[in-house]
C-alpha cells in the first residue's frame, strides 16, 4: 500500500488505484496515518522551484523516513543531514489537514437510489454493513458510503433493516411521518408516502421514533413492540405474531383481517386500484398467505375460495371492480 501512496503524490496511479486507496483511507486509520506522514513529506518538497527538485526531493526524504521507521530508538545521523531534514517537522504542523482536504476532493460523497417495482421485493447491503430488505413500490435513498457521525436514508414504503451496530454512529431513516434513529437493530418499517397507516415493529435492539410534525413526540421502543400514528400523535404496543414479516421471503399473510384493508395493501403492493361494489363483503374477515409472485388474480381467486366474490379485471386500464 506504500508503493500506492507513494505514486499518488507522484501522479502515477490510475483512477482504480486510486480509488482502492482513498476508500482503505476512509476504513482504516493507520493508513490514514501514514498517508498524512507521506502529505507532510509532499508539502515540503513541494515547495522546491523545479518540477525535477520536487521528485528528487520526495525521493531523498522517502529514503530518510524509512531510515527513521527502522532505527526509532537507535538511529544517529549527522549534524548536516539533520539540519536537511529539520524542515520537515516545521511543515508537518501545517500541512497535516491537507489529507482531509484530499478526501474531500477524491472521496466525494454520492447518494444511489433504488426503486422496487410493483409485485417484486429486493435486498441490498450498505456500505456498513446494514442490510435492508424492500417490498414492492418502495423507494430507498442512501450514499455511497456514510460520514462519521450519522448514517442516514430516506425511505418511502416498507423496508426490514438489519442494522450494523455502531454507537458512535447513529443509523437515522427519514421517512414521510417520523424520523426513526438506532444504533444497532433489526425492525420492520412500513411508511408508504399518501397512505394513512405507519408502523414500525422491533424485534431486536432499540430504536426511537420521533414525530415530524410534533417533535416532542417521541417513543422509544423494546422487542416486540410496534409504534403507530394514529391520527398525528404515535402511539406503542406490543405484538407476539411475526408472520407479517414473511414478505421478505415473498409471501404475504392476512391473519383475521377485514377483505377493504387487504384490499388496500393488494392495491398498493401491486400498483393497482381496486373498486369495491360488493359492500356486505368489505368488513368480511380473511386468513391467508399468498405468493408475491403469483400475482394479485391468483390471490383474489384464493378469497374467493373463503367467501365468494366476483371480480372483474380491466387490463387496458388497469383496474379490478369486486362485485
Amino acid at each position: 500500500m506504500n508503493d500506492l501512496i507513494v505514486n499518488y503524490f507522484k501522479g502515477n496511479i490510475t483512477e482504480k488505484e486510486k480509488e482502492i486507496l482513498f476508500s482503505r483511507i476512509t476504513k482504516e486509520e493507520d493508513l490514514k496515518s501514514e498517508f498524512a506522514s507521506f502529505q507532510n513529506i509532499y508539502a515540503l518538497t513541494a515547495l522546491l522551484p523545479i518540477e525535477s527538485d520536487v521528485e528528487e526531493g520526495f525521493d531523498k526524504l522517502m529514503a530518510f523516513k524509512q531510515i527513521l521507521q527502522k532505527n526509532r530508538e537507535k538511529a544517529v545521523f549527522p549534524l548536516k543531514q539533520i539540519m536537511g531534514y529539520a524542515a520537515t517537522l516545521c511543515i508537518a504542523i501545517f500541512s497535516t489537514w491537507a489529507i482531509m482536504n484530499i478526501q474531500k476532493k477524491e472521496d466525494v460523497v454520492t447518494y444511489e437510489e433504488l426503486t422496487v417495482p410493483p409485485g417484486q421485493r429486493a435486498h441490498l447491503k450498505l456500505s456498513d454493513g446494514t442490510t435492508v430488505w424492500l417490498n414492492a413500490r418502495s423507494f430507498l435513498r442512501y450514499p455511497n458510503h456514510f460520514s462519521q457521525k450519522e448514517r442516514f436514508v430516506e425511505l418511502n414504503g416498507e423496508a426490514f433493516f438489519d442494522v450494523k451496530e455502531n454507537k458512535d454512529c447513529p443509523f437515522i431513516i427519514s421517512t414521510e411521518m417520523v424520523d426513526i434513529k438506532v444504533l444497532g437493530t433489526r425492525f420492520n418499517v412500513f411508511a408508504y408516502k399518501g397512505q394513512d397507516e405507519f408502523n414500525t415493529s422491533l424485534i431486536k435492539g432499540s430504536v426511537q421514533i420521533q414525530n415530524k410534525k410534533n417533535p416532542s413526540d417521541t417513543l422509544i421502543l423494546s422487542p416486540n413492540e410496534r409504534a403507530e400514528m394514529r391520527g398525528n400523535k404515535l402511539e406503542k404496543h406490543s405484538f407476539k405474531e411475526t408472520s407479517f414479516l414473511l414478505w421478505q421471503e415473498g409471501i404475504y399473510t392476512f391473519n383475521d383481517i377485514p377483505f377493504n384493508e387487504i384490499i388496500k395493501k393488494l392495491e398498493l403492493y401491486y400498483d393497482i386500484p381496486i373498486k369495491i361494489q360488493n359492500k356486505e363483503i368489505e368488513k368480511y374477515k380473511f386468513s391467508g398467505k399468498f405468493r408475491q409472485r403469483d400475482g394479485i388474480v391468483s390471490v383474489l381467486r384464493t378469497l374467493q375460495k373463503v367467501k365468494y366474490f366476483a371480480f372483474i379485471k380491466d387490463d387496458e386500464l388497469n383496474t379490478i371492480t369486486i362485485k
